[in-house]
Protein backbone atom coordinates (compact mmCIF):
# COMPACT_ATOMS: atom_id res chain seq x y z
CA UNK A 1 0.00 0.00 0.00
CA UNK A 2 1.17 3.51 -0.84
CA UNK A 3 -0.07 6.43 1.24
CA UNK A 4 0.09 9.55 -0.91
CA UNK A 5 -0.29 10.05 -4.64
CA UNK A 6 2.31 12.75 -5.26
CA UNK A 7 5.35 12.15 -7.49
CA UNK A 8 7.23 10.06 -4.90
CA UNK A 9 4.21 7.87 -4.15
CA UNK A 10 3.45 7.48 -7.84
CA UNK A 11 7.07 6.53 -8.59
CA UNK A 12 6.98 3.85 -5.88
CA UNK A 13 3.63 2.59 -7.17
CA UNK A 14 4.98 2.26 -10.71
CA UNK A 15 7.87 0.13 -9.47
CA UNK A 16 5.55 -2.14 -7.51
CA UNK A 17 2.44 -2.47 -9.66
CA UNK A 18 4.01 -4.73 -12.26
CA UNK A 19 4.42 -7.62 -9.80
CA UNK A 20 2.11 -6.80 -6.90
CA UNK A 21 -1.32 -5.52 -5.97
CA UNK A 22 -0.86 -1.86 -5.08
CA UNK A 23 -3.45 0.49 -3.62
CA UNK A 24 -2.71 4.24 -3.57
CA UNK A 25 -4.52 6.27 -0.91
CA UNK A 26 -4.58 9.94 -1.95
CA UNK A 27 -6.25 12.48 0.30
CA UNK A 28 -7.14 14.97 -2.43
CA UNK A 29 -9.85 14.42 -5.00
CA UNK A 30 -7.52 15.62 -7.76
CA UNK A 31 -3.81 14.69 -7.55
CA UNK A 32 -1.55 17.72 -7.83
CA UNK A 33 -3.95 20.08 -6.11
CA UNK A 34 -3.45 22.28 -4.23
CA UNK A 35 -0.19 23.41 -5.83
CA UNK A 36 2.69 23.65 -3.34
CA UNK A 37 5.83 23.86 -5.46
CA UNK A 38 7.79 26.38 -7.52
CA UNK A 39 8.34 23.77 -10.23
CA UNK A 40 12.04 24.40 -10.92
CA UNK A 41 13.66 21.02 -11.59
CA UNK A 42 16.33 19.31 -13.64
CA UNK A 43 15.30 17.17 -16.57
CA UNK A 44 16.61 14.08 -14.75
CA UNK A 45 13.69 14.53 -12.36
CA UNK A 46 11.12 14.43 -15.18
CA UNK A 47 10.46 10.98 -16.70
CA UNK A 48 10.16 10.83 -20.46
CA UNK A 49 6.41 10.22 -20.33
CA UNK A 50 5.96 13.44 -18.30
CA UNK A 51 7.95 15.78 -20.58
CA UNK A 52 4.72 17.45 -21.70
CA UNK A 53 4.54 19.13 -18.27
CA UNK A 54 7.66 21.22 -19.06
CA UNK A 55 6.87 24.91 -19.57
CA UNK A 56 10.36 26.11 -20.47
CA UNK A 57 14.10 25.73 -20.00
CA UNK A 58 16.31 27.75 -17.68
CA UNK A 59 19.91 28.63 -18.60
CA UNK A 60 21.01 30.58 -15.55
CA UNK A 61 20.31 32.44 -12.36
CA UNK A 62 20.72 35.93 -11.01
CA UNK A 63 21.50 36.08 -7.30
CA UNK A 64 20.66 39.37 -5.61
CA UNK A 65 22.51 40.16 -2.39
CA UNK A 66 20.89 42.10 0.48
CA UNK A 67 23.14 45.08 -0.27
CA UNK A 68 22.37 45.33 -3.99
CA UNK A 69 25.14 43.25 -5.60
CA UNK A 70 23.97 40.88 -8.33
CA UNK A 71 25.80 37.71 -9.38
CA UNK A 72 24.81 36.35 -12.79
CA UNK A 73 25.49 32.68 -13.55
CA UNK A 74 24.84 31.49 -17.09
CA UNK A 75 25.58 27.99 -18.30
CA UNK A 76 26.23 27.15 -21.93
CA UNK A 77 23.67 24.35 -21.83
CA UNK A 78 20.26 24.13 -20.19
CA UNK A 79 20.63 23.25 -16.51
CA UNK A 80 17.03 23.25 -15.34
CA UNK A 81 13.46 23.50 -16.51
CA UNK A 82 10.18 24.77 -15.17
CA UNK A 83 7.25 22.38 -14.98
CA UNK A 84 3.54 22.76 -14.52
CA UNK A 85 3.68 20.96 -11.20
CA UNK A 86 -0.04 20.15 -10.96
CA UNK A 87 0.01 18.69 -14.47
CA UNK A 88 3.20 16.78 -13.66
CA UNK A 89 1.65 15.24 -10.54
CA UNK A 90 -1.42 14.12 -12.46
CA UNK A 91 0.69 12.57 -15.23
CA UNK A 92 2.71 10.63 -12.66
CA UNK A 93 -0.41 9.50 -10.82
CA UNK A 94 -2.20 8.32 -13.97
CA UNK A 95 0.91 6.52 -15.19
CA UNK A 96 0.96 4.56 -11.92
CA UNK A 97 -2.71 3.71 -12.42
CA UNK A 98 -2.08 2.68 -16.03
CA UNK A 99 0.59 0.29 -14.79
CA UNK A 100 -1.84 -1.37 -12.42
CA UNK A 101 -2.02 0.64 -9.21
CA UNK A 102 -5.53 0.97 -7.77
CA UNK A 103 -6.35 4.60 -6.92
CA UNK A 104 -8.47 5.69 -3.99
CA UNK A 105 -8.73 9.49 -4.09
CA UNK A 106 -10.37 11.55 -1.37
CA UNK A 107 -9.10 9.06 1.20
CA UNK A 108 -7.68 10.61 4.37
CA UNK A 109 -5.45 8.29 6.37
CA UNK A 110 -5.98 8.53 10.13
CA UNK A 111 -3.59 5.91 11.50
CA UNK A 112 -1.07 3.26 10.52
CA UNK A 113 -0.10 0.41 12.86
CA UNK A 114 1.54 -2.99 12.79
CA UNK A 115 -0.70 -5.97 13.38
CA UNK A 116 1.29 -9.19 13.36
CA UNK A 117 2.87 -9.60 9.94
CA UNK A 118 0.53 -7.04 8.43
CA UNK A 119 0.01 -3.30 8.56
CA UNK A 120 -3.39 -1.87 9.36
CA UNK A 121 -4.33 1.47 7.87
CA UNK A 122 -7.39 3.34 9.09
CA UNK A 123 -8.77 6.00 6.77
CA UNK A 124 -11.85 8.07 6.07
CA UNK A 125 -13.51 7.98 2.67
CA UNK A 126 -16.68 9.93 1.91
CA UNK A 127 -17.26 10.47 5.61
CA UNK A 128 -17.03 6.78 6.47
CA UNK A 129 -14.20 4.99 8.28
CA UNK A 130 -12.47 2.19 6.44
CA UNK A 131 -9.70 -0.18 7.39
CA UNK A 132 -7.11 -1.58 5.00
CA UNK A 133 -4.45 -4.23 5.48
CA UNK A 134 -1.12 -4.47 3.66
CA UNK A 135 2.15 -6.33 3.94
CA UNK A 136 4.11 -3.08 3.51
CA UNK A 137 3.21 0.60 3.71
CA UNK A 138 5.13 3.16 1.65
CA UNK A 139 4.68 6.55 3.29
CA UNK A 140 4.53 9.28 0.67
CA UNK A 141 2.21 11.49 2.68
CA UNK A 142 4.19 14.71 2.80
CA UNK A 143 5.46 16.92 5.57
CA UNK A 144 2.65 16.05 8.02
CA UNK A 145 3.28 12.33 7.43
CA UNK A 146 1.07 10.07 9.51
CA UNK A 147 3.34 7.24 8.37
CA UNK A 148 6.46 8.90 9.78
CA UNK A 149 4.71 9.39 13.12
CA UNK A 150 3.53 5.77 13.14
CA UNK A 151 7.04 4.57 12.35
CA UNK A 152 8.55 6.62 15.18
CA UNK A 153 11.12 8.10 12.80
CA UNK A 154 12.92 11.39 13.25
CA UNK A 155 11.16 14.66 12.42
CA UNK A 156 12.88 17.09 10.02
CA UNK A 157 15.78 19.13 11.35
CA UNK A 158 14.22 22.28 9.89
CA UNK A 159 10.70 22.96 8.65
CA UNK A 160 10.55 25.73 6.05
CA UNK A 161 7.32 27.66 5.52
CA UNK A 162 6.67 28.93 2.03
CA UNK A 163 4.22 31.07 0.11
CA UNK A 164 4.00 31.80 -3.62
CA UNK A 165 1.85 33.70 -6.11
CA UNK A 166 1.51 33.32 -9.84
CA UNK A 167 1.61 36.73 -11.49
CA UNK A 168 0.66 37.90 -14.95
CA UNK A 169 2.24 40.97 -16.48
CA UNK A 170 5.76 40.70 -15.03
CA UNK A 171 8.67 41.50 -17.32
CA UNK A 172 11.23 38.77 -16.69
CA UNK A 173 13.97 37.12 -18.74
CA UNK A 174 12.54 33.68 -19.64
CA UNK A 175 16.00 32.08 -19.48
CA UNK A 176 16.82 33.10 -15.90
CA UNK A 177 15.51 32.61 -12.39
CA UNK A 178 15.93 35.51 -9.99
CA UNK A 179 16.93 34.73 -6.39
CA UNK A 180 16.86 37.32 -3.60
CA UNK A 181 18.63 36.98 -0.25
CA UNK A 182 18.52 38.88 2.99
CA UNK A 183 17.16 38.65 6.50
CA UNK A 184 14.58 41.29 5.75
CA UNK A 185 13.61 39.54 2.49
CA UNK A 186 13.24 35.91 3.55
CA UNK A 187 14.89 35.05 6.88
CA UNK A 188 16.35 31.56 6.91
CA UNK A 189 16.01 31.02 3.16
CA UNK A 190 15.44 33.19 0.03
CA UNK A 191 12.85 34.64 -2.33
CA UNK A 192 12.46 33.82 -6.01
CA UNK A 193 10.94 34.90 -9.31
CA UNK A 194 10.66 32.08 -11.84
CA UNK A 195 9.42 32.41 -15.45
CA UNK A 196 6.67 29.84 -16.03
CA UNK A 197 5.26 30.25 -19.52
CA UNK A 198 3.00 33.29 -19.56
CA UNK A 199 3.16 33.54 -15.77
CA UNK A 200 5.85 34.40 -13.25
CA UNK A 201 6.02 32.49 -9.98
CA UNK A 202 7.07 34.76 -7.16
CA UNK A 203 7.51 33.41 -3.67
CA UNK A 204 9.73 32.80 -0.70
CA UNK A 205 10.37 30.52 2.24
CA UNK A 206 11.25 31.45 5.81
CA UNK A 207 12.58 29.67 8.86
CA UNK A 208 12.86 30.50 12.55
CA UNK A 209 10.99 33.79 12.43
CA UNK A 210 7.96 35.00 14.34
CA UNK A 211 6.41 36.76 11.36
CA UNK A 212 4.38 34.80 8.81
CA UNK A 213 5.76 34.34 5.29
CA UNK A 214 2.81 36.37 3.99
CA UNK A 215 4.27 39.44 5.72
CA UNK A 216 7.54 39.10 3.81
CA UNK A 217 5.80 38.27 0.53
CA UNK A 218 3.61 41.37 0.74
CA UNK A 219 6.72 43.48 1.22
CA UNK A 220 8.56 41.66 -1.57
CA UNK A 221 5.69 42.17 -4.01
CA UNK A 222 5.85 45.92 -3.46
CA UNK A 223 8.97 45.96 -5.64
CA UNK A 224 8.43 47.97 -8.85
CA UNK A 225 8.67 44.88 -11.07
CA UNK A 226 5.80 43.11 -9.29
CA UNK A 227 3.55 45.81 -7.87
CA UNK A 228 1.42 46.29 -11.00
CA UNK A 229 1.14 42.63 -11.98
CA UNK A 230 -2.15 40.71 -11.73
CA UNK A 231 -2.32 37.86 -9.24
CA UNK A 232 -3.61 34.63 -10.72
CA UNK A 233 -3.24 32.19 -7.82
CA UNK A 234 -1.79 31.80 -4.34
CA UNK A 235 -0.20 28.72 -2.78
CA UNK A 236 1.48 27.97 0.52
CA UNK A 237 2.98 24.99 2.28
CA UNK A 238 5.83 23.59 4.32
CA UNK A 239 9.07 21.89 3.31
CA UNK A 240 10.80 19.48 5.72
CA UNK A 241 14.58 19.36 5.32
CA UNK A 242 17.24 17.37 7.11
CA UNK A 243 16.50 13.61 7.05
CA UNK A 244 17.23 11.21 9.88
CA UNK A 245 19.59 8.25 9.64
CA UNK A 246 16.90 5.92 8.37
CA UNK A 247 13.71 6.08 6.35
CA UNK A 248 12.64 2.58 7.37
CA UNK A 249 10.93 1.16 10.43
CA UNK A 250 9.61 -2.38 10.32
CA UNK A 251 7.25 -2.60 7.35
CA UNK A 252 7.01 1.15 6.82
CA UNK A 253 9.31 2.94 4.36
CA UNK A 254 9.19 6.69 3.77
CA UNK A 255 9.79 8.61 0.54
CA UNK A 256 9.76 12.25 -0.53
CA UNK A 257 8.77 14.88 2.02
CA UNK A 258 7.63 12.18 4.44
CA UNK A 259 11.29 11.10 4.54
CA UNK A 260 12.50 14.74 4.69
CA UNK A 261 14.32 14.25 1.39
CA UNK A 262 13.89 17.80 0.08
CA UNK A 263 17.14 19.55 -0.78
CA UNK A 264 18.39 21.84 2.04
CA UNK A 265 19.78 24.54 -0.25
CA UNK A 266 16.87 24.90 -2.68
CA UNK A 267 13.92 23.25 -0.97
CA UNK A 268 13.28 21.23 -4.14
CA UNK A 269 12.03 17.70 -3.72
CA UNK A 270 10.89 16.44 -7.12
CA UNK A 271 14.09 14.67 -8.13
CA UNK A 272 14.83 13.14 -4.73
CA UNK A 273 11.15 12.24 -4.33
CA UNK A 274 10.87 10.48 -7.70
CA UNK A 275 14.25 8.77 -7.41
CA UNK A 276 13.62 7.76 -3.81
CA UNK A 277 10.21 6.40 -4.77
CA UNK A 278 11.76 4.28 -7.51
CA UNK A 279 14.44 2.91 -5.17
CA UNK A 280 11.93 2.22 -2.44
CA UNK A 281 9.64 0.44 -4.88
CA UNK A 282 12.45 -1.85 -6.04
CA UNK A 283 13.38 -2.79 -2.46
CA UNK A 284 9.76 -3.44 -1.44
CA UNK A 285 9.34 -5.55 -4.59
CA UNK A 286 12.27 -7.76 -3.57
CA UNK A 287 11.03 -7.99 0.01
CA UNK A 288 7.60 -9.15 -1.15
CA UNK A 289 8.94 -11.51 -3.82
CA UNK A 290 11.99 -13.13 -2.20
CA UNK A 291 11.62 -14.97 1.14
CA UNK A 292 15.37 -14.55 1.69
CA UNK A 293 14.92 -10.77 2.00
CA UNK A 294 13.98 -10.25 5.64
CA UNK A 295 13.59 -6.46 5.87
CA UNK A 296 13.57 -3.17 3.97
CA UNK A 297 16.88 -1.80 5.19
CA UNK A 298 18.48 -1.97 1.74
CA UNK A 299 16.40 1.10 0.87
CA UNK A 300 18.45 3.18 3.32
CA UNK A 301 21.68 2.15 1.59
CA UNK A 302 20.29 3.00 -1.83
CA UNK A 303 18.92 6.47 -1.10
CA UNK A 304 22.02 7.40 0.86
CA UNK A 305 24.25 6.34 -2.02
CA UNK A 306 22.07 8.17 -4.57
CA UNK A 307 21.50 11.48 -2.83
CA UNK A 308 21.87 11.10 0.94
CA UNK A 309 25.47 12.30 1.08
CA UNK A 310 24.46 15.36 -0.93
CA UNK A 311 21.65 16.13 1.52
CA UNK A 312 24.03 15.86 4.48
CA UNK A 313 26.66 18.06 2.90
CA UNK A 314 24.08 20.58 1.74
CA UNK A 315 22.68 20.82 5.25
CA UNK A 316 26.16 21.70 6.53
CA UNK A 317 26.40 24.40 3.85
CA UNK A 318 23.01 25.65 5.01
CA UNK A 319 24.39 26.07 8.53
CA UNK A 320 27.05 28.38 7.11
CA UNK A 321 24.37 30.33 5.24
CA UNK A 322 22.25 30.76 8.37
CA UNK A 323 25.19 32.30 10.24
CA UNK A 324 25.83 34.96 7.60
CA UNK A 325 24.81 38.53 8.25
CA UNK A 326 23.55 40.48 5.25
CA UNK A 327 26.95 42.12 4.98
CA UNK A 328 28.76 38.77 4.98
CA UNK A 329 26.32 37.30 2.48
CA UNK A 330 27.02 40.19 0.12
CA UNK A 331 30.74 39.56 0.56
CA UNK A 332 30.33 35.83 -0.13
CA UNK A 333 28.45 36.47 -3.39
CA UNK A 334 31.22 38.82 -4.50
CA UNK A 335 33.72 36.01 -3.89
CA UNK A 336 31.57 33.66 -5.99
CA UNK A 337 31.75 36.28 -8.75
CA UNK A 338 35.53 35.94 -9.05
CA UNK A 339 36.30 34.58 -12.55
CA UNK A 340 37.63 31.13 -11.60
CA UNK A 341 34.84 30.47 -9.12
CA UNK A 342 32.14 31.72 -11.45
CA UNK A 343 33.47 29.58 -14.29
CA UNK A 344 33.38 26.51 -12.06
CA UNK A 345 29.80 27.19 -10.98
CA UNK A 346 28.66 27.83 -14.55
CA UNK A 347 30.38 24.78 -16.02
CA UNK A 348 29.68 22.21 -13.31
CA UNK A 349 26.78 23.59 -11.26
CA UNK A 350 23.91 21.17 -10.67
CA UNK A 351 20.80 22.14 -8.72
CA UNK A 352 20.24 18.50 -7.72
CA UNK A 353 23.77 18.22 -6.31
CA UNK A 354 24.85 21.79 -5.49
CA UNK A 355 26.91 20.89 -2.43
CA UNK A 356 29.02 18.45 -4.44
CA UNK A 357 31.03 21.43 -5.65
CA UNK A 358 31.73 22.79 -2.19
CA UNK A 359 35.22 21.32 -1.89
CA UNK A 360 36.24 22.52 -5.36
CA UNK A 361 34.85 26.00 -4.68
CA UNK A 362 36.67 26.24 -1.35
CA UNK A 363 39.96 25.29 -2.96
CA UNK A 364 39.52 28.04 -5.54
CA UNK A 365 38.32 30.55 -2.95
CA UNK A 366 39.84 29.73 0.44
CA UNK A 367 38.63 33.17 1.63
CA UNK A 368 35.21 31.56 2.11
CA UNK A 369 36.62 29.75 5.15
CA UNK A 370 36.33 32.99 7.13
CA UNK A 371 32.55 32.56 7.36
CA UNK A 372 32.52 29.32 9.36
CA UNK A 373 35.91 27.60 9.72
CA UNK A 374 34.67 24.48 11.51
CA UNK A 375 31.91 23.71 9.03
CA UNK A 376 34.17 24.57 6.09
CA UNK A 377 36.76 22.13 7.42
CA UNK A 378 34.14 19.37 7.61
CA UNK A 379 33.18 20.00 3.99
CA UNK A 380 36.78 19.69 2.89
Amino acid sequence: MVVGGGPSGSAASMSLAENHDVVVLEEHEIPGEPLQCAGLVTRRGVPEFAKQSILGDIKGARLHSPLGFMLTLEARATRACVIDRSHFDRIMFHEAVDRGAVPMVGTVVRSVAAHGHEMRVEAKLEGRSQEFSARVVVGADGYKSICRHAAGLSPPKHMLTGIQVDLKGVEIDPDFVELYFGRSVAPGFFAWAIPAGDLTRVGLCTWDTELAPAYYLKKFLSKPGFSKARRVSLASGKIPIGPGRTAVSGRIALVGDAACHAKPLSGGGVYTGVKGGELCGHVVDRFLSDPKVKDLREYDSLWKDEFGRELSRAFRVRKVFLNLTDKKLDKALRIFAEPDVRQLLESRGDIDYPASLSSAVLKLAPKLAQFSPQVIESLL
